[in-house]
Order: structure tokens, then C-alpha cells, then sequence
């Protein structure tokens, strides 16, 4: 079994999950009221900005719970023994649920950008390029924060024993984890954002293949 094949088959699980729909549905929802609720909507903070933000805090550590809840759910129930006896490498099982929830949320973080975006638009009367310029590096920092974060579940979900121990990992260690991509804007460094990526990049590389490490080293 190809990875392509185990990428399609978690993608489709994962899409269909209430989480998700709550990703993509309720995201902008939220950010939506949250900014209706400002005594000046669009004055304080663009709504794309705010809609980035959130998608990153809250999508990021929903797709953690979700990854590592999966993997602990599957180990549990000894699933992996079917898998391991075809001829099938065991990366492309850590790897094809961490590309398929991440693609999932990325799109989430896309479709709040656009409802920001157009609520920026009526509210504003357009959308002024120093805008545009804050929601294009808070999107990029989100997507290296949800990356983090996502890398963090796949790792906790491998070394963790029981679900209840890999939530409360996730809700209490993976946060923190993931906001190392931060760190750059943090220290006021001029032009952070490239920075803020290539440090999401490399976390993310790095949990990831301790995770496949691991993973690797298992017994089934």
C-alpha cells in the first residue's frame, strides 16, 4: 500500500469528522461575532488578522487532539499489525495522517482568510495593502504554528499509553510547542516572518522524524 493510497483514505476520515466541519464552519463563525462584537469592527484589528489568529490557537491544537487521539485509538486496538504485515513502510503511516489533517486545516485557515478578507472589504470599503501585507505574514505564521502543532500530536500520539495522558499532553505541552514559531516576532526582529517559518519548518521537521523514529522502533 502506496502513501498515496493511506493519504487519501485518512483524508477522507478526517474530513468527514465533526471537528473538521467545525474547523471550516465554525472558525469564521466565531471570528465573525468576535468581531461584530467591537465597539469599531475593522478598527481595532483587521478581521483576516483576527481570523489567522484564531484558526492558528484554536485549529492547531484541535488537530493535535485529533492525530494523537487517532494514532493512540489505533495502537490500542492493534490495527497497526494489519498493516505491518504487507509490504508497507511504517513513515508512510505516521506521515500520510499528519499531511492529511494539516491539509485539512490549512484549508480551514484559507476559508477564514477569505471571510475576513471580505468582511474587510464591506467594512472598509477595500482592503488597504498594509492589510493584505498583515494577513499574508499572519497566515504564514499560522500555518508554521498549526505545522508545530500537528507534528507535536503525531509524536505524543506514538509515546503516549492511553488517550486521556495524550490530551492532556497535547492541551498542556503541544500549545506551548507550537509557538516557537512565534519566537522571531517576539524578539522584535525586523522582518520576522521568514524567520518565523523556517524555525516552524525545522520544528516541525524535527517532531516529525522523532515521531517516525519512534514509531519505527515499536513493537507491533
Amino acid at each position: 500500500m502506496s502513501f498515496s493510497l493511506l493519504f487519501s483514505d485518512e483524508l477522507r476520515g478526517f474530513y468527514r469528522s465533526k471537528v473538521m466541519m467545525f474547523l471550516w464552519v465554525g472558525l469564521p463563525l466565531m471570528s465573525l461575532l468576535l468581531q461584530l462584537w467591537q465597539p469599531d469592527p475593522g478598527e481595532d484589528m483587521s478581521f483576516a488578522v483576527l481570523s489567522a489568529i484564531l484558526v492558528s490557537s484554536i485549529g492547531g491544537t484541535l488537530a493535535a487532539v485529533m492525530l494523537a487521539v487517532s494514532i493512540i485509538n489505533e495502537k490500542n486496538s492493534r490495527a497497526y499489525d494489519l498493516f505491518l504485515i504487507r509490504p508497507i513502510q511504517r513513515w508512510s503511516l505516521v506521515a500520510s495522517k499528519f499531511t492529511a489533517v494539516y491539509l485539512c486545516i490549512a484549508i480551514a485557515a484559507g476559508l477564514a482568510l477569505l471571510t475576513g478578507m471580505v468582511f474587510d472589504y464591506a467594512v472598509m470599503g477595500g482592503t488597504p495593502d498594509a492589510v493584505l501585507e498583515a494577513v499574508g505574514e499572519s497566515l504564514a505564521i499560522s500555518l508554521s504554528m498549526m505545522a508545530v502543532a500537528s507534528a507535536a500530536g503525531v509524536l505524543i500520539g506514538v509515546v503516549s499509553p492511553s488517550v486521556l495522558l495524550g490530551a492532556i499532553l497535547v492541551i498542556y505541552g503541544g500549545n506551548q510547542v507550537s509557538a516557537l514559531p512565534m519566537l522571531p516576532s517576539l524578539t522584535g526582529m525586523e522582518h520576522p516572518v521568514a524567520f518565523n517559518i523556517a524555525l516552524g519548518a525545522a520544528a516541525t521537521a524535527v517532531l516529525l522524524g522523532l515521531a517516525i523514529a519512534l514509531f519505527n522502533r515499536k513493537q507491533f
